[in-house]
């Protein structure tokens, strides 16, 4: 069940593996969340930004085919945005600068994404 309290919220997404983006997508629509999204690349996304695009909170993979998200944590973090990240690699390869960001590993259960959000938008 999705909580009711993330109706009409926004999230960006950004994932380079299609399939994992595709499914969150339509997770995210049947619990009516909007996506911006979802992006392969941290370019991408920083343009999406520039452009004027919000989120409420953020879903990152860490790694985005060998490229690093944390410059895009970074700006997000500076706007105050909430952050999720999801990897397949364990606590010790997050550096400690983003170590206190909420962190799910691979494969990223709905449940659990869905409870981070509601913890990080308040209830």
């Amino acid at each position: 069940m999705v909580p009711s309290s993330l109706s009409g919220k926004t999230v960006l997404m950004v994932e380079d593996e299609y399939l994992i983006a595709d499914a969150l997508c339509s997770a995210f629509e049947m619990a009516n969340v909007s996506v911006v999204g979802p992006f392969s690349n941290i370019a991408s996304a920083m343009a999406a930004l520039d452009k004027g695009a919000r989120a409420d909170a953020a879903v990152l993979d860490v790694n985005l085919n060998g490229e690093r998200v944390f410059p895009l944590a970074d700006r997000l973090m500076a706007d105050n945005v909430p952050i999720i990240l999801t990897t397949g690699y364990d606590g010790d390869a997050i550096p400690r600068d983003y170590a206190h960001l909420e962190r799910l590993q691979k494969p990223v259960h709905l449940h659990e994404l869905f409870g981070c959000l509601v913890g990080l938008l308040g209830k």
